[in-house]
């Protein structure tokens, strides 16, 4: 229902693909490349999640977040496994928020998530890598699809609790 070229935000793999055009240049596209069908793993995901200043951010994959300029990097990055990116940002919430009784690290008790590892976005990527998942960098425009409102690219979490904040939309 929400498309994030950035950020993870559907319960399956979705990419960026073509755009911006008419419908007839998007056939005349379809045509001439012919993208073959693929078949993409949904269980046991690898998600990157940034939690800086009090702000957790949405999940990106590992080639999306490889991409990132350095503005975008300091913070504590967490890498996470799970079958959805709204379980792990759920998780991750919570677990930060103080909730629940999620836990920051390891497997959550609670949640069927896993927090791999914890760190700046260099060991993020570089534990990414070691741990099989082949990263391709991949920049992709700053563009979001919604159904309804924007969906607010993070949230700001409070000890105990935590509010969810849109950002300024340019």
């Amino acid at each position: 229902m929400h498309f994030d070229a950035r950020y993870e935000t559907a319960r399956y793999p979705s990419e960026w693909l073509w755009g911006d055009g008419s419908p007839r240049d998007a056939l005349a596209w379809l045509r001439r490349e012919q993208p073959a069908s693929d078949a993409v793993d949904i269980l046991d995901r690898a998600f990157l999640l940034r939690f800086h200043d009090d702000l957790l951010y949405l999940p990106r994959s590992p080639d999306i977040a490889a991409a990132i300029g350095p503005s975008e990097r300091p913070g504590i990055w967490y890498v996470v496994r799970a079958d959805s990116p709204v379980d792990a940002f759920g998780h991750l919430r919570q677990a930060l928020a103080g909730g629940f009784g999620c836990t920051r690290r390891g497997r959550c008790p609670r949640c069927p998530v896993e927090v791999i590892e914890a760190g700046s976005w260099q060991s993020a990527m570089d534990l990414v890598a070691r741990s099989g998942v082949n990263v391709t960098r991949r920049e992709v425009p700053d563009l979001r699809v919604p159904f309804g409102r924007v969906m607010p690219r993070w949230i700001r979490i409070l000890q105990g609790s935590w509010d969810i904040l849109a950002e300024a939309t340019a």
